[in-house]
């Protein structure tokens, strides 16, 4: 509540929308990972009481039996053990429904083949170009069509952050920008696949049925974008057919998107419940790297990570873990262990973080993490020149919420 108090201090004369609703936590062995919301420190306090139990604890996910890992240690030996936690499993599970069969839900040596032919995409030219000067470009045109409303107060969640990386994406692969919006209610629907199969499915069909001819155009003639990187990508005489194609493609909304949808939440969010952070950042622009270090580790996107453990029991860190068993990767409790930095869940611009587990380690690490990042700093560099003195108005709506997709709902801001 420390960071309440200052920013209620701070901002006494602003028209703040501040809930008085306590956060306590319920007893550890009723919360559940998957129903429970665990907004703001709520979901740090209840991390670091399982932690304080072991670094392998029991706990409860969609109303099921499960164990979370919590330790700094025991996360970064969990994450490369693709014996004991098979990571195909979930992303089979979660995504292929929708998404069709990609290197992501792959195990082994078929994983690692297919990973290398689909990854080196987004380090090719067109991803470096597009660095150098379209991030800033669209981060501009996106603050422009707020200017031109001439409105003082704006939800930067729906007018920003969740519509800066969709837009990233499209551009990068090379889409037109007359169905960018059509784009964005697709990979919604890939999104909720899972949770509803009929939305996932016309989703996927609809984004097929347009990549057919791109695909296509692009065999026969290759421009500067991903899908031509994606479709002329050959190691050892292998390339991707045109469902590998479409298949990447249609991952890379849901969780290129989603994902980096939470983050720049996460990152302004910690910023402006944290004035002096976000004043720091204004008077030195280079201090944006700072910030986004600091961020990652503050509050991630995937604050907990589902996986099924092997179909036979396993022993991790003293746990004794049944067959098949929900088991939680909580990046955030890592991220966050006082084992590892000191005074944890203060959010300090000069703790440059080196031991950070938000993109995994391992075989399934997140292969777009420097392009997440990337979208980060441009980011915050160009909303803190062309908003200096934002400011929040709603501190509750603006805390982080959930786990497995963890940001806030709403960002109400003062923009001058």
């Amino acid at each position: 509540m420390q960071a309440e108090a200052r920013f209620r201090s701070q901002y006494s004369v602003a028209p703040l929308v501040l809930s008085e609703e306590s956060h306590s936590l319920k007893p550890i062995s009723e919360i559940d990972f998957a129903l429970d919301e665990l907004p703001g420190s709520s979901l740090h306090e209840a991390l670091a009481a399982y932690r304080s139990q072991a670094p392998v604890a029991r706990t409860h996910f969609l109303g099921l039996d499960a164990w979370v890992i919590t330790s700094h240690e025991a996360l970064a030996k969990a994450f490369p053990d693709d014996e004991r936690f098979p990571g195909h499993l979930m992303y089979q599970a979660g995504f292929e429904p929708a998404v069709g069969r990609s290197f992501i839900s792959m195990e082994g040596a078929e994983h690692r083949a297919y990973r290398k032919l689909a990854t080196p995409a987004f380090r090719s030219r067109a991803i470096s170009n597009y660095e150098e000067t379209g991030l800033a470009e669209l981060a501009h045109e996106l603050i422009d069509s707020i200017e031109a409303e001439g409105v003082d107060e704006v939800d930067l969640v729906s007018r920003y952050c969740a519509r800066f990386p969709y837009l990233v994406i499209s551009r990068m692969l090379g889409l037109p920008r007359d169905r960018e919006e059509e784009f964005h209610g697709w990979a919604l629907g890939l999104l909720r696949g899972r949770d509803d199969p009929a939305a996932g499915k016309i989703a996927r069909d609809a984004l097929t049925r347009f990549l057919v001819p791109i695909v296509e155009a692009r065999r026969a003639e290759p421009k500067e974008d991903v899908i031509s990187a994606l479709v002329h990508a050959e190691i050892d005489g292998r390339s991707l057919t045109d469902e590998e194609v479409h298949a990447h493609i249609r991952l890379l909304f849901p969780t290129g998107g989603e994902t980096t949808h939470g983050t720049l939440g996460n990152l302004l969010s910690a910023l402006l419940t944290h004035p002096e952070a976000w004043q720091a950042v204004v008077a030195d622009r280079t201090r944006a790297d700072d910030a986004v270090s600091e961020a990652l580790r503050w509050e991630t996107s995937i604050a907990v990570l589902p996986r099924l453990s092997a179909a036979h029991e396993i022993e991790f860190h003293g746990a004794t873990i049944a067959p098949s068993s929900w088991t939680l990767f909580a990046p955030a409790a890592a991220n966050r262990d006082p084992a590892i930095y000191a005074d944890p869940d203060r959010f300090d611009l000069d703790r440059r973080p080196s031991e950070l587990l938000t993109f995994g380690r391992g075989a399934k690490s997140c292969p777009g993490m420097h392009l997440a990042r990337r979208n980060m700093v441009v980011s915050l560099e160009i909303l803190a020149e062309r908003f200096p003195n934002m400011r929040l108005l709603d501190y509750e709506s603006a805390q982080p919420r959930r786990t497995v997709l963890r940001s806030p709902d709403m960002l109400h801001v003062r923009l001058r």
